[in-house]
């Protein structure tokens, strides 16, 4: 009856255990390097806030600024790691992405009925990002 008892007190201590040592002033050995357990989770928690407004410009297959209306349907992002897809405010034309999550984006356009954009796969970093808070991503555009 003992045994029993004890064993079921078992996890019940190990958590608790768990939750009295502290982390802060341990040195944990995480792939041959000494660190703390307060900066994994401080270096974790700024990836995960890390956010990018990314702006899509197109250029003909000569590298020049394609100005005024086109046919494209609008345009999309895929995050390659996850393969959750995002997609600009509410209308058609909106080539603005605000606030996405850091990582590899593939971005791409709608295609209308004759032309369309070749996708471009970017990673997202604090250098690329101008002067205005966007980075900018261009996209080769296409008419048959």
């Amino acid at each position: 009856m003992r045994k029993a008892i004890f064993l079921g007190f078992l996890p019940l201590l190990f958590l608790l255990q768990s939750y009295a040592t502290p982390t802060s002033g341990r040195n944990d050995e995480i792939g041959g390097t000494h660190c703390t357990g307060k900066s994994i989770n401080s270096a974790a928690n700024n990836k995960i806030l890390t956010e990018f407004n990314v702006r899509i410009t197109l250029a003909d297959i000569y590298g020049a600024p394609v100005t005024g209306g086109t046919g494209l349907r609008g345009y999309w992002a895929k995050n390659v790691a996850t393969g959750v897809y995002y997609y600009p405010g509410g209308q058609e034309d909106e080539d603005k992405f605000d606030n996405l999550p850091a990582g590899t984006y593939t971005f791409g356009a709608y295609p209308g009925n004759w032309e369309g954009a070749v996708s471009s796969t970017v990673t997202l970093s604090s250098d690329a990002v101008g002067p205005d808070g966007y980075i900018v991503v261009t996209l080769t555009y296409w008419v048959e």
